[in-house]
């Protein structure tokens, strides 16, 4: 069981708290920016509540050039406003290192009385038949890909290695997957590390799914390794609530099952929590559900989907956000849900979209910010409806797309052919390049955001007594949410 709140005073801690003070100072500032909805662009004429000194500068400027400087390409040799300058360094100073490949971007609490067996949490795996095991199977990988997209096999062959030595190294053989969709990654830490895994998920029709791809890859595996040993996941199909009698159940459930279904002891059978891109709350609970139940022994999750957080002004037991009791007591912890939102999208795509010249799909944000017009000119209740989802094509006129968006839309409420010969509209429209580098300026802040949450949830762990880790393991134009948030138990915590 955690111990009760503290403060720590590592020098870890400590610059994270300065972070922390540093990022909402310079929010006070621009935070409008990332609360602004880019569908109100030209309703509530965004460009022109940019500092002067901007407006003028960048009425010039290409989205390729924008790009380019926001990448620090040395190429770019206009001299930028000074403002914006300091805006584009302060942000790279105070954001995350998203770089996995930096040895330096890794952040470690260091105090000596939350010292933990942690400290490299990658360890050698010594058992001669495992590893054997873990050889044979490397040359059936192929197996393990069926019906995995791209993007999830990049990730689970990253994050299951992580998972397998954590267990190791914490002395236990049972694994929590919590969120677990359609087991891919419980599939790879079962056959292949030869864990003890749960699957929980709330949707019913995903683990069925998972059962049966279960089913049919022990199957496969069988043909061709007779003599593999593995149990196989078992999937469990509830919500997990955010209370303390709820997180006191799934753990004696957990153990009830790991006891009958792996012929556990029940009193050994202690359990790491992993949530690979658990969405909104369901990352937060899982940090409660570690921190405060003595039978958990890690926890390694990478979240995502920071909208979808529950947002409690003042903070409750149900937020999502805040969590550590440093950050519930600024007098301006808020985040918008635009600023959360945009907090999920990729950076270093964006940039690559605009350094390239390969961003004509963005268009499609100033064709839903004209439409935006045209139904509040229309009718006032109309905004901010919604509207269908178009994919934006190399040739796909406004006209089109509004066709498109509001298809479902009564016909007296649809945009008319006279509504595109307006003047108005034909002048936003050639605007459309304001609105890309506006979104840029948006996406140039991103990461302060993500950065406040990741941090906000490092204190969590920090002021209960455990020892937070925080690195990024997935390269970030593959998988974009890439941080990884660990912390593992002392032994003697966890052991009856």
């Amino acid at each position: 069981m955690a111990g009760p709140v503290d403060t720590c005073t590592c020098g870890t801690c400590c610059k994270v708290r300065v972070t922390i003070q540093q990022i909402f100072n310079v929010l006070d500032i621009y935070g409008w920016l990332l609360d602004s909805y880019v569908v109100d662009f030209f309703q509530e004429q965004l460009w022109e509540k940019l500092p002067n000194s901007w407006k003028i500068f960048l009425q010039t400027v290409s989205p390729e050039e924008f790009g380019k400087w926001l990448a620090n390409d040395i190429s770019c040799k206009r001299v930028w406003p000074l403002s914006l300058l300091a805006l584009r360094q302060i942000t790279k100073d105070l954001q995350l290192d998203r770089d996995h490949r930096n040895d330096g971007s890794t952040l470690r609490c260091r105090a000596k009385k939350f010292e933990c067996n942690s400290e490299n949490f990658i360890v050698e795996n010594k058992n001669e038949r495992s590893h054997e095991i873990h050889v044979a199977l490397k040359k059936h990988n192929n197996l393990f890909l069926k019906h995995v997209k791209k993007k999830k096999r990049y990730e689970i062959q990253q994050i299951a290695q992580i998972c397998a030595d954590c267990a190791q190294e914490s002395k236990t053989r049972c694994i929590v997957d919590i969120g677990a969709g359609m087991g891919h990654l419980a599939r790879s830490l079962a056959f292949k590390h030869g864990l003890c895994v749960i699957c929980i998920e709330q949707d019913t029709e995903l683990s069925q799914q998972a059962r049966k791809w279960d089913k049919e890859l022990l199957i496969s595996l069988s043909k061709h390794l007779p003599a593999l040993s593995a149990n196989r996941p078992q999937h469990v199909s509830i919500k997990l609530e955010n209370t303390n009698s709820n997180r006191s159940k799934t753990t004696d459930d957990m153990q009830k099952i790991f006891s009958n279904d792996f012929n556990l002891s029940e009193k050994r059978s202690g359990f790491g929590i992993v949530g690979l891109h658990p969405c909104g709350d369901l990352a937060a609970t899982l940090l409660k559900l570690y921190t405060s139940q003595c039978e958990t022994r890690f926890i390694c999750i990478v979240g995502c989907c920071y909208m979808k957080l529950t947002l409690k002004y003042p903070v409750s037991a149900l937020s999502g956000y805040p969590l550590s009791k440093y950050l519930s007591s600024f007098a301006n912890y808020k985040l918008s849900y635009t600023a959360l939102e945009v907090a999920c999208h990729a950076i270093e795509s964006y940039c690559d979209k605009l350094k390239t010249g390969n961003y004509e799909d963005l268009i499609v944000h100033a064709y839903r910010a004209i439409l935006e017009t045209i139904l509040i000119k229309r009718d006032s209740q109309l905004r901010h409806s919604q509207v269908k989802n178009v994919k934006v094509t190399k040739s796909m006129t406004l006209k089109q797309y509004c066709a498109l968006a509001t298809a479902n839309f009564e016909e007296h409420l649809r945009p008319k052919d006279s509504d595109f010969q307006n003047l108005q509209v034909k002048f936003y429209l050639s605007r459309w390049q304001h609105i890309v580098i506006f979104g840029a300026l948006r996406t140039m802040l991103a990461p302060l955001v993500e950065t406040i949450v990741l941090l906000d949830r490092f204190l969590y762990l920090s002021e209960n007594q455990l020892c937070p880790i925080l690195k990024p393991i997935f390269d970030a134009r593959l998988s974009p949410r890439n941080f990884l948030l660990f912390s593992m138990k002392n032994i003697e915590q966890t052991l009856f």
